[in-house]
């Protein structure tokens, strides 16, 4: 670097005026710089903002990249999660019988009863109770017999296929018949009719 200061100070010397080391020193380092601040400013400013530029939406663009992966992940699993809930909700659907099943399973409700030697004094099936999805059916019931056929009588009602629940049970007038204890029962009996609806939202004053 300094041989090649000296040659161009003595090419100055030379070609131009002699002129004090301190000037020539300024005037090499002007020519050496101005070059670099050229370069600087036209070459390597607008591509380092350039290069910042690109590096700053290669950042933006990878990070939507793990967002959209990271939801697609989720919606995945959403779904599948979806598929068991509505195949879990149709088999459950499916012990609630349908509309056209109920005058059936009231037979069957009747039949296990005179199969468990019970008499049936009444059997009124009452208004239905809507709910979410699904209707309950109330049935009043009364029958006489010995207390062990009400016991299989109830028995066999919760072995049936559609849901079926025993509710309000009561006995009453205890009388001894052929060796066994004969006995009135009055009891609720409910069934399940599937709706697939739901109840309407009460209007908001």
């Amino acid at each position: 670097m300094k041989k090649s200061n000296g040659k161009l100070t003595t090419f100055i010397d030379e070609r131009y005026i002699p002129m004090r080391s301190k000037v020539k020193v300024a005037i090499v380092f002007l020519l050496v710089l101005i070059p670099v601040v050229i370069f600087y400013f036209t070459f390597y400013q607008p591509n380092a903002k350039k290069t910042h530029s690109l590096e700053t939406q290669i950042t933006s663009v990878q990070k939507k990249l793990r967002e959209v992966k990271a939801k697609a992940a989720n919606l995945a699993r959403f779904e599948e999660e979806l598929k068991v809930a509505q195949t879990e909700f149709y088999e459950k659907a499916a012990l609630l019988p349908n509309e056209k099943e109920i005058p059936q399973l009231l037979k069957d409700i009747s039949s296990l009863g005179r199969t468990a030697g019970l008499d049936f004094l009444t059997f009124k099936p009452l208004a239905d109770v809507p709910k979410d999805f699904y209707s309950e059916i109330p049935i009043s019931i009364n029958v006489r017999g010995p207390y062990h056929n009400m016991g299989f009588f109830f028995d066999q009602v919760s072995k049936l296929e559609r849901i079926v629940t025993v509710s309000n049970v009561k006995m009453s007038s205890p009388k001894k018949e052929a060796g066994e204890m004969v006995l009135k029962s009055d009891c609720r009996l409910v069934t399940y009719r599937f709706t697939d609806k739901p109840l309407p939202k009460p209007k908001k004053k």
